[in-house]
């Protein structure tokens, strides 16, 4: 996976695409361990998914790290959340590639976020790590502490795009339960995955 350019233009009608759904995945403000919202939006060549969590469904913890154990298990979570291809697995004949990873969490800081990886055309001078947003001081870190994440794929046949494969239940055992909201060509839809059944289709 490489680190590229954000699409500005393509990511704000995306998400006037999913402020249009007419029930929310996660009703605002709610904070439920084992749960988490998705939301899903394709727009012509361009796949957005974002993910709103609670922390402790991907670390067991809320609180900023204490020790090099907890600093060590921020860095796994973040890297896994970075190789975004292997959480969301689309319609192989579509052929989605990541473009393009943003995480934000108040426990995240630059040197606990993964250096770009991947295979595929060398990174440009636009690519660079996971994006972030400034983290607030320990003090901050209340005991409710979430994850907001937002990745951007890019699909060389959207016209294959058929649907989703969500791995995030594998990599995170303390996730037990998505709420999803999906907005594309064929209209808006919401339902719910788990363990048990994590594939999405349109």
């Amino acid at each position: 996976m490489r680190r590229i350019q954000r699409f500005p233009g393509q990511a704000m009608l995306i998400a006037i695409i999913v402020s249009g759904l007419p029930v929310w995945a996660h009703e605002p403000g709610a904070h439920v361990h084992g749960r988490a919202a998705l939301e899903i939006a394709i727009d012509g060549a361009v796949a957005q998914v974002n993910l709103n969590s609670p922390l402790d469904n991907l670390l067991g913890f809320e609180h900023a790290p204490r020790n090099e154990k907890e600093r060590q298990a921020i860095k796994a979570m973040a890297s896994k959340l970075n190789e975004a291809s292997s959480l969301f697995v689309f319609t192989p004949a579509a052929q989605c590639r990541l473009e393009s990873a943003d995480l934000n969490s108040p426990v995240l800081s630059a040197d606990l976020l993964p250096p770009a990886s991947g295979s595929g055309k060398s990174a440009d001078k636009n690519s660079g790590a996971s994006e972030f947003s400034p983290p607030a001081s320990s003090a901050a870190v209340d005991a409710h502490a979430e994850l907001d994440a937002t990745w951007q794929f890019q699909c060389a046949k959207p016209q294959a795009l058929q649907g989703v494969d969500v791995q995030l239940f594998r990599m995170f055992p303390g996730l037990r339960r998505l709420d999803v909201a999906i907005a594309g060509p064929k209209g808006q839809s919401s339902t719910k995955l788990s363990p048990e059944s994590t594939r999405l289709k349109w």
